[in-house]
């Protein structure tokens, strides 16, 4: 059984999977609660599935970007799982997880995840289903029908409207205003997946790291790390002090944009 954990914004999931049969997920709003609610809500759903940890083979998680605080929530609880069951863990970034829901769309796709400070977190896929064909496809993996282009950025909305030359289809969890701004730059080539079609679930994250494991890939759970496109925005304490002060004491983080 295969364990799938993304708390990489307000929305969280879990998912339980054996094989390619999805046998549970569960996704909320989980806000900034994600250290009290995800191992409260990983036992539930064990529970609910008659199922021990001891039972599970592998963890996935997805790694960011997103949330400082709840990304490493998910990348912390999948390692220390994977570390003290000795299963494989798998690490998928949640910007490819995004894309993955679209990965049959027929337009370029664009996943989006709000940065804050007016930037947002971008990757960018092209499907190639309708451009590689059947046999194509079949050697690859039937799972496997999108490639990204290019690295992950973060960029300002201007920026962004800047890169694009063809109708593109927009996916992910941004705001009316990020995407009311894109269209107004954009106009018709910008298509916009509904809000709702575009929540994450964690059953797709589970068949991103089956294919990686299928490939005879893995994470060690030692080295992996959120994926930070940027570092988190701090702010330094003016209060005068007769001593150095302590990394905690002296920066606390922006309250989080995503």
């Amino acid at each position: 059984m295969l364990l799938a954990l993304d708390t990489s914004t307000r929305h969280a999931s879990l998912a339980l999977t054996d094989g390619d049969t999805l046998q549970a997920e569960f996704t909320w709003m989980v806000g900034n609660n994600h250290s009290v609610e995800l191992l409260r809500r990983l036992e539930w759903l064990l529970h609910e599935q008659h199922m021990e940890m001891s039972q599970l083979h592998a963890v996935a998680a997805a790694i960011g970007p997103g949330s400082f605080t709840g990304v490493r929530v998910a990348v912390t609880v999948s390692k220390t799982l994977s570390f003290s069951l000795k299963v494989p863990l798998i690490g998928v970034s949640t910007l490819d997880l995004i894309a993955y829901s679209q990965a049959t769309a027929g337009l370029p796709v664009c996943a989006l995840l709000d940065a804050g400070r007016g930037e947002v977190y971008i990757g960018r896929y092209q499907a190639s289903l309708l451009e590689q064909g059947a046999a194509a496809i079949a050697q690859r993996g039937a799972g496997v029908l999108w490639q990204r282009q290019g690295e992950y950025q973060v960029l300002g909305l201007g920026e962004l409207a800047g890169q694009i030359r063809q109708p593109t289809l927009f996916c992910g969890e941004i705001s009316s205003q990020i995407q009311q701004t894109l269209a107004e730059q954009l106009g018709a080539l910008a298509v916009f997946v509904p809000r709702l079609a575009s929540t994450r679930r964690a059953g797709l994250l589970a068949e991103l790291a089956t294919q990686r494991l299928a490939r005879g890939e893995q994470d060690d759970p030692l080295t992996l790390e959120p994926l930070y496109l940027r570092r988190p925005a701090i702010t330094v304490s003016a209060k005068p002090r007769a001593q150095m002060p302590t990394q905690a004491e002296a920066v606390s983080q922006e309250p989080e944009k995503v």
